[in-house]
Parts: C-alpha cells; sequence; structure tokens
C-alpha cells in the first residue's frame, strides 16, 4: 500500500512539474512581442536564403512597430543583396534614426554608397562604423575595397591584411589581396593569394573571376601553359569573355599552338569586331602557320582599326620578312620604332641597316 502511495506522489510531481514548465511557455509566449516573434520567424528564412519569405514577416513586424530596429536592418540587409540599394539605405536610415549606435547600419551604408560609386559618402560611413567596431573583418574589407577604388592599393593591404587576420577563410578578401597583388606588379603574391582562396572555394561555389586573374598573373610571369589551364576553367563557365578569349590565344601563341590560338581568336572577334588587338594577333597565329597572305590580310586590318598600333606594324614586318619582302619590312619597323616600339629598333639594328 505505501509503495502504491509513493507511485502515486511521483506521478503527480510529475505531472505538477510538466504542466509548470508548459504553462510557463505559456507565459514567456504571451510575454514576447508580436513583432519579435515574426522577426525571429524571418530569421529562419533568411538563414536559408529564401529572403521572399522572409521579407513580408519583417513587413509586417514594423507594421507592428516602426521602431523594432531588429527587423529593420534585416530588411536593409536583404535589400542590399538585392541590389535594391535605395530601399536598403532607406531601411538602415530609419534603423539609425531609432538607435544612433547600430555601427552595422553605418557599415552597410558605407557599402552602398560604395556601390553607388558615392566614395565620399561611403568613406564617411566607413570610418564612423570603424569608431564603434574596430575589430570586424567585414567593415576592414569594405574599407580596403574603397581603397582600391581610389587605387590606394599598398594603403589598402592594411585593414584587408587585418580582415584576413581576423577570418582565415575570407574567400572575398583573399581574392582582393590578390587582385591588390597584381595592380602593383607583384603576381607571385598575386598567385599566392588567389590560389589560397580557390583552395578555400566550396565545390558549390566557385568564384570563376578567381580563375580568370590567376590566369592573367599566370600570363604575366610567362607561365603560359598553367595561364591556358587556368583560362580554361574559367571560359568553360563564362565562354563569351572576350578579352579572356583573347589572352588565352595570346598564351597560346607563345607555346606554338597557333591552330587553336586563331580558333580562340575567330570567337573574340565574333563578340567584337572592330578590337583591334584580335586582329594582331590572328594575324601573328596565320604567320606562325605559314598563311602569310591571310596573316598579311588581318594585321592590314588591325593597322587600319588602329593606324598607331605599333605591334601590328612589327608583327607584319615579320610576315613581309618572312614572304622575302624585306623592303616593306624595314618600313613597317620603321615605323613601329617612330611610335616608340623598342623591339622594333633592335630588328632594325640587325635586319635593316644599309638599306635605303
Amino acid at each position: 500500500m505505501k509503495h502504491l502511495i509513493y507511485i502515486l506522489i511521483s506521478v503527480l510531481a510529475f505531472v505538477l512539474s510538466v504542466l509548470s514548465v508548459k504553462a510557463q511557455e505559456v507565459r514567456d509566449s504571451v510575454n514576447i512581442p508580436e513583432e519579435q516573434k515574426l522577426y525571429e520567424k524571418a530569421l529562419k528564412y533568411i538563414d536559408s536564403l529564401q529572403y521572399d519569405k522572409a521579407e513580408p514577416l519583417l513587413l509586417e513586424s514594423i507594421k507592428k512597430n516602426k521602431k523594432y530596429v531588429p527587423s529593420l536592418m534585416k530588411l536593409g540587409y536583404i535589400k542590399l543583396q538585392q541590389k535594391d540599394f535605395k530601399s536598403s539605405e532607406k531601411y538602415f536610415k530609419t534603423a539609425l534614426k531609432y538607435d544612433v549606435s547600430q555601427w552595422e547600419a553605418l557599415k552597410y551604408l558605407g557599402k552602398i554608397y560604395y556601390e553607388t560609386k558615392k566614395y565620399k559618402e561611403s568613406k564617411m560611413m566607413l570610418d564612423s562604423a570603424y569608431h564603434y567596431e574596430a575589430q570586424d573583418p567585414e567593415l576592414l574589407f569594405f574599407k580596403s575595397q574603397l581603397m582600391v577604388a581610389g587605387k590606394a592599393y599598398k594603403e589598402a593591404l592594411t585593414p584587408l591584411n587585418e580582415a584576413i587576420d581576423l577570418k582565415p577563410n575570407y574567400i572575398e578578401a583573399l581574392v582582393l589581396r590578390a587582385e591588390i597583388s597584381y595592380h602593383i606588379k607583384q603576381f607571385n603574391e598575386c598567385i599566392k593569394s588567389i590560389t589560397e582562396a580557390i583552395d578555400k572555394m566550396p565545390a558549390d561555389k566557385k568564384e570563376y573571376n578567381a580563375y580568370k586573374l590567376r590566369a592573367k598573373a599566370y600570363f604575366e610571369i610567362g607561365q603560359f601553359k598553367k595561364s591556358i589551364q587556368d583560362f580554361n576553367v574559367y571560359l568553360e563557365a563564362v565562354p563569351n569573355d572576350e578579352e579572356a578569349l583573347i589572352l588565352r590565344a595570346s598564351a597560346k601563341i607563345n607555346t606554338n599552338d597557333f591552330a587553336s590560338a586563331i580558333t580562340d581568336l575567330d570567337e573574340a572577334i565574333k563578340i567584337n569586331p572592330n578590337n583591334p588587338v584580335s586582329y594582331n594577333y590572328r594575324g601573328a597565329a596565320k604567320g606562325g602557320l605559314n598563311k602569310f597572305k591571310e596573316a598579311l590580310q588581318d594585321l592590314d586590318y588591325a593597322i587600319k582599326l588602329k593606324f598607331d598600333y605599333a605591334a601590328a606594324y612589327v608583327n607584319r614586318a615579320a610576315v613581309k620578312y618572312a614572304i622575302k619582302d624585306k623592303r616593306g619590312a624595314c618600313k613597317d619597323l620603321e615605323k613601329a620604332d617612330a611610335l616608340g616600339d623598342q623591339m622594333a629598333y633592335q630588328l632594325i639594328q640587325e635586319y635593316c641597316k644599309g638599306m635605303q
């Protein structure tokens, strides 16, 4: 009997405990403001990038309470991701109106002004945000971006390196550091940074512009085969990039793959039939295949499009020399020399001395 009573008491205690917890949950639910409930529900959608489902909830939240800053901030963030800069600016400014300590609103306003090329306003906002929080990697990255826009490349490295120290897997920052290194002609540093960024990219979120940048850096240091490999990856994803096609063709010419270079240049000319660079390189590639008549046609057209194109005169001189038109070759070299081409001057000394 005592044992039965003990069991009944234990069960009753458990039931009362459960009821107490549920009662607390009810009280907590009742005490949570409606705008907060909506905001918290929206956060789940934002985390999964379902902005179309999050936005109505956030709008309803600020209808309940127009001063509810968390919802205003998230609406500003969503609009920024959607590149609706005008709406984003409105929400962040409203958030600051109700809470002047919202340094992240200042940070994102700085980003908005950077994207809309209002660089003076961008600097003002980013500096204000930095006054509140100097250890935010994204803010440091934005400051560096702004410096790069002003071509202050070396100065931009300081905040950028700080951002990477704080967040070693910051892929965008690693890519920007590589871009800076490329601009200041530190090509090996560029390759190092971009390789680190590529290695850290998720397999399903590759930033193909990184491959293009590394391809260009490899090209600059004469590693043409590696340059071609990276251009292959990039052009597989972005096949209509005229610059990439021309540069890959140039790398192929440097590896004596003339036929493949011509294929790339044919594609580049389809995209832009008035670029003299494409005709110059295609003329050089056709010359490499001993298609001298076609080579001269391309080089003539390159010079027609750009009469002061020194490199095209040098390439046309090479073709003319190959077909035994030494006088015509030397005239082209003289034109290139007059345009300041150093190679032309050297070739004149070697092949054209003594000619009338």
